[in-house]
């Protein structure tokens, strides 16, 4: 038998956003991971669904939005924002 290798993902996110996260899936009685894999699976199957931006489009906005100096572009975006950014780069790296 071949064994299923392993890996960890981690990521960054806001604090209340995480113990959001963490307080729904128990009530619903299920783990982080769980959810995060099923997800994961959810969008490899529908990428279009979420209809995301590139980190292109995001950074763009966000330069608009709070006229943000080009050499610093990362400098002054939220962390909604980064967040955002972050998971997008990490998909493309999945």
């Amino acid at each position: 038998m071949s064994k299923h290798q392993q890996a960890s993902i981690h990521i960054r996110c806001d604090e209340k956003l995480a113990n959001e996260f963490k307080q729904a899936v128990e009530q619903n009685g299920y783990t982080k991971s769980l959810v995060i894999r099923e997800l994961m699976q959810e969008y490899i199957d529908n990428p279009k669904k979420l209809n995301l931006a590139s980190e292109q489009e995001t950074i763009k906005q966000v330069m608009e939005k709070e006229e943000i100096e080009k050499i610093e572009p990362l400098k002054d975006m939220t962390s909604d924002d980064l967040l955002k950014l972050a998971i997008r780069m990490a998909q493309k790296h999945i």
